[in-house]
């Protein structure tokens, strides 16, 4: 269904999927998944840092992906809003964006690239990329475009606009592949860890030519060679330590709104509306 507005922006699956704009935020993995009880952390516990607390607290992949979402947000400017992040429970490898600033990680994406935070971070990377460039609300203009005084009865009609949608979205995924790649290597993370996810996806079925949805793996994992060359990892990295350097770290909400569980990563003004306020408005403060 190409009226699509939750833009199933999958890494892996290579076929188009058609996905409720109003479909509900997956659980979180049942394999360590949630947080520890706080009954097992000492009742006086004291943390330096943000990150200690979240080590401390989290379980270790939305641990890793509060790093790499941190990381790179800091590092390439991206942290106005918050952005959040939840694991799916599928045992396929996939990833999408949804919503607002939300990405979904299957816990069969995180199995099978385990111990490779650079890979991930690429996966994130492009995730975080179809939020930032609004490819779901583009492809959503285009096509509402392209229907108007198209004959659904006429075959050219039809498949001149199926042609054109396929064409948009292989070039969407394209242009998330360069900026994961820029966001990953912004923030310090290995550059060939993008490659690497390739080579894995490269072993799916399928993988090695266009679909209606992604271009073919050999054509991604070129154009990301060439966007190498060009853009060096290290010359962006070093762009992104000063962005490191200059900002503190983000802090982070574990949410549970009725069944549905992410991880908010919280903007550089934090993530309560009081302290906000009073930051805005100090003499509200002092009265205290």
């Amino acid at each position: 269904m190409l009226t699509n507005l939750l833009h199933r922006t999958t890494v892996l699956a290579l076929c188009a999927l058609t996905v409720s704009p109003y479909a509900s935020l997956p659980a979180l993995a049942k394999e360590d998944s949630s947080p520890a009880p706080t009954s097992e952390l000492p009742q006086e516990a004291k943390f330096a840092t943000v990150y200690e607390e979240a080590k401390a607290k989290l379980p270790e992949d939305l641990y890793i992906l509060y790093r790499i979402v941190e990381r790179m947000a800091r590092a390439n400017n991206l942290d106005e809003y918050p952005w959040r992040v939840s694991i799916g429970e599928a045992d396929e490898m996939d990833a999408y964006a949804t919503e607002e600033n939300l990405m979904v990680i299957s816990f069969g994406l995180l199995d099978r690239m385990a111990g490779d935070v650079s890979a991930l971070a690429c996966v994130v990377g492009h995730e975080m990329a179809h939020h930032i460039n609004k490819h779901s609300a583009v492809f959503t203009a285009r096509a509402s475009e392209w229907r108007e005084g198209l004959d659904s009865d006429n075959q050219e009609d039809v498949q001149k606009y199926e042609e054109q949608s396929a064409e948009l979205r292989r070039a969407q995924e394209l242009e998330a592949d360069a900026w994961g790649y820029r966001y990953a290597t912004s923030a310090g993370f290995d550059a060939s860890g993008c490659e690497r996810g390739f080579n894995l996806l490269s072993r799916l079925p399928d993988s090695l030519r266009d679909s209606d949805s992604h271009p073919a793996v050999p054509k991604r994992l070129e154009a990301l060679k060439t966007l190498m060359a060009g853009e060096p990892p290290q010359t962006l990295a070093t762009k992104g330590e000063s962005f490191l350097k200059a900002t503190t770290p983000l802090s982070y909400e574990m949410i549970d709104q009725e069944g549905r569980k992410w991880l908010r990563i919280n903007s550089e003004r934090g993530g309560s509306f009081q302290q906000d306020w009073e930051r805005l408005f100090p003499e509200d403060a002092s009265k205290k």
